[in-house]
């Protein structure tokens, strides 16, 4: 099967744990990966919300030099890809098409941090993480505002790079700013708010994980703007413990299918960033998940879509410039 992950932190996780990328324990790594026939991945850095400043800089530069000599040492099985070329040589010698993103702006809040951006190789960047930034406001802060003036600076300065926003995290308010400002903007891995309404019983819990998640109006603007949308596999984010598995997988593809969603829907696992339930937790676990969508009626036509073209087609715009 062919493969477009919108989201992992693996190369997190190998710099935190130091572990490797080629064979480390984690739900990403090359051999795990080694049975499909094209894989394209992007690869977030992700940026406490407690790091800002030099700080989250710092820390984005460690973790990018880390992953970098992961890729050196793998170079027969990964490619970093800045452009087209990039990714076409990767996919024809089925290498792992790596691409770069970042989770949290802050190492690039100041004026000059897009083109810093750029320079480092990142081709999408998630605006906010789950509190308050430089930016603007994640999904779990109490604050109703949108995006603050640098997020909005920020954000046409992405238009004019070609760097990808996205709007997974940001709060209600930040998200629709994010719509209007004209770049091109997705939702790596985020899933549907009415289906984990009408699935989730822990009040609590259910009220986070449902900020996490996109109500319908939030999806049918994605979808007008011909955008992508990324299923997360977070067990919160999916339905009841126990009903976090292929089957709630199936409820939120579904319901956004049934919106109109078959150019937008998408895969972003988030592996190595959250708990996933064991039926998804691993590169190596995809196959089946096509095989059990596939059993639910999908055609290969609409599972290659959701899997692979989709998100295939819209990056390959992004690295046009």
């Amino acid at each position: 099967m062919n493969l477009f992950d919108l989201h992992c932190d693996t190369a997190g996780e190998c710099f935190n744990q130091i572990i490797p990328l080629y064979d480390g324990g984690l739900h990403y790594n090359i051999c795990k990966a080694e049975k499909l026939d094209k894989e394209c991945r992007l690869f977030a850095i992700w940026i406490p919300d407690e790091l800002r400043g030099k700080a989250a800089e710092e820390y984005f530069e460690k973790v990018l030099a880390n992953f970098k000599n992961e890729i050196l040492i793998n170079n027969s099985k990964i490619k970093l890809c800045q452009g087209v070329p990039d990714l076409n040589e990767a996919e024809n010698s089925g290498k792992c098409a790596a691409i770069l993103t970042c989770e949290g702006a802050s190492p690039f809040a100041d004026n000059d941090g897009v083109y810093r951006a750029k320079e480092c190789g990142v081709k999408l960047m998630t605006l906010t993480w789950n509190g308050e930034n430089e930016i603007g406001y994640g999904c779990q802060s109490e604050v109703d505002s949108g995006l603050k003036p640098l997020g909005k600076h920020l954000l046409k300065d992405m238009e004019k790079l070609n760097i990808a926003a996205d709007v997974s995290h940001l709060n209600r308010a930040g998200f629709f700013d994010a719509i209007s400002s004209g770049a091109k903007v997705i939702a790596s891995h985020s899933n549907s708010k009415t289906v984990l309404e009408k699935t989730r019983t822990d009040s609590e819990d259910k009220f986070f994980s449902c900020r996490r998640n996109l109500d319908d109006e939030q999806i049918k603007l994605l979808i007008e703007r011909k955008s992508l949308i990324g299923i997360n596999f977070c067990k919160s984010f999916l339905g009841d413990e126990g009903d976090d598995g292929f089957e709630a997988v199936y409820r939120h593809m579904a319901h956004i299918l049934d919106m109109g969603g078959e150019n937008v829907l998408a895969i972003g696992s988030d592996f190595d960033g959250c708990e996933i339930n064991p039926e998804l937790a691993g590169v190596d676990k995809m196959s089946a998940i096509e095989a059990f969508l596939l059993e639910k009626g999908f055609g290969k036509e609409l599972t290659e879509k959701i899997f692979y073209k989709n998100a295939h087609n819209f990056f390959e715009n992004v690295l046009q410039s």
